[in-house]
């Protein structure tokens, strides 16, 4: 049907779409990066930079090499993986007015089936429905089963800890400070891919002493700390 885009058309778009923002931030004009992005993201990029409209680059930037070896569609959202030189990642897509944008929220509705490569060990039934959840919907409960089963962690420990700077001690359904203790039982290799996360925790910690006692706000105290210290010895270069 004429107007209707196909997959094979959406991984095309997408690939292309791909290489012009690596090729764009390259370049480093945010004009150019903001206009292939989503509405809001666009308009919260251009709000943080001091010159959205520098001069174009004296020296012509050289085409990026990009290699975009997989592409994911799900409705009006994408996931595309790419590899440069030296590095890797994933970058998110949402369709806006019948185009394909880079839009980062558009992970939110996206679930850890979704998100993740690769077959996966049976489950149980109750973190087979989290899995399938989209991660922007999940609550603190679900969040503390899918962190204790070590489901998803890659995706999921920049969320929490995000979290959790914010608000260290959310309710959940045993008590205050659930998904606190469920993160920091992770083990050390987790915490050795994802240096940004334990820097959110050390912060979180900090918070945490300048709560006081615990017990007071409904969050078994000596639990957690006894969990802090191992953490801390078992994650040195946190602190």
């Amino acid at each position: 049907m004429a107007g209707v885009s196909t997959p094979r058309d959406d991984d095309l778009l997408i690939r292309d779409l791909t290489r012009a923002f690596a090729a764009a931030v390259d370049r480093g004009v945010p004009r150019q990066i903001a206009a292939l992005m989503c509405a809001d993201e666009a308009e919260s990029f251009l709000d943080n930079v001091n010159d959205p409209d520098p001069d174009d680059p004296d020296e012509p930037v050289e085409e990026p090499t990009v290699d975009v070896p997989r592409i994911r569609v799900f409705g009006e959202v994408a996931l595309a993986r790419f590899t440069r030189p030296y590095t890797a990642g994933t970058l998110f897509f949402r369709r806006e007015d019948g185009r394909w944008t880079v839009c980062a929220d558009a992970e939110d509705d996206l679930s850890l089936d979704q998100l993740e490569d690769g077959e996966r060990p049976p489950s149980p039934a109750r973190v087979r429905g989290l899995r399938g959840t989209p991660v922007g919907d999940l609550d603190v409960a679900g969040l503390v089963t899918l962190v204790e089963q070590r489901q998803g962690l890659d995706i999921l420990l920049p969320r929490v800890t995000a979290r959790l700077q914010r608000e260290p001690l959310p309710p959940g359904d045993r008590h205050p400070g659930d998904l606190l203790a469920a993160t920091l039982r992770v083990e050390h290799e987790q915490w050795a891919k994802d240096p940004v996360s334990l820097t959110r925790m050390r912060i979180t910690i900090d918070t945490v002493q300048d709560m006081g006692d615990l017990d007071a706000h409904g969050a078994p105290h000596q639990e957690i700390w006894d969990l802090i210290a191992r953490f801390a010895a078992t994650n040195p270069n946190g602190w």
